[in-house]
């Protein structure tokens, strides 16, 4: 729920970035919202068990280990708009051959591992 998926590869995650820039923005914003809900989901986990030791535990405490489920699902509705994106544009990555794939303005375009070896100097 907190961590989404990695990316398979670079190839992908270059070729989601140029199919859509505003759902790559959302994708990383989706991830930021991922970590920051485990992170206050472990903080509320050491929390409220110090306050009861204690003897400060107040039941409205328990809130706090709500928060990060509610925080961590946004970001995951924030990631699925991001997906959503790309598939209006028909986003495909063909794990076999490394070439992610999208209809932009009709036209099909293409980002494979040797454009990326291209743009980094890189032979095979």
């Amino acid at each position: 729920m907190f961590i989404s998926r990695m990316w398979s590869d670079e190839v992908e995650r270059i070729g989601k970035q140029r199919c859509t820039p505003v759902g790559y923005a959302l994708h990383g914003a989706g991830q930021l919202f991922g970590f920051f809900a485990l992170f206050l989901l472990l903080v509320a986990i050491v929390y409220v068990p110090y306050r009861a030791v204690i003897g400060e535990f107040n039941r409205s405490l328990l809130w706090l280990l709500l928060a990060p489920f509610v925080i961590g699902l946004f970001g995951k509705g924030i990631l699925a708009v991001s997906w959503q994106l790309a598939r209006r544009k028909q986003f495909h990555y063909d794990y076999e051959r490394r070439v992610s794939r999208w209809v932009e303005d009709g036209v099909e375009r293409t980002y494979t591992y040797a454009d990326w070896e291209a743009e980094h100097g890189r032979k095979p």
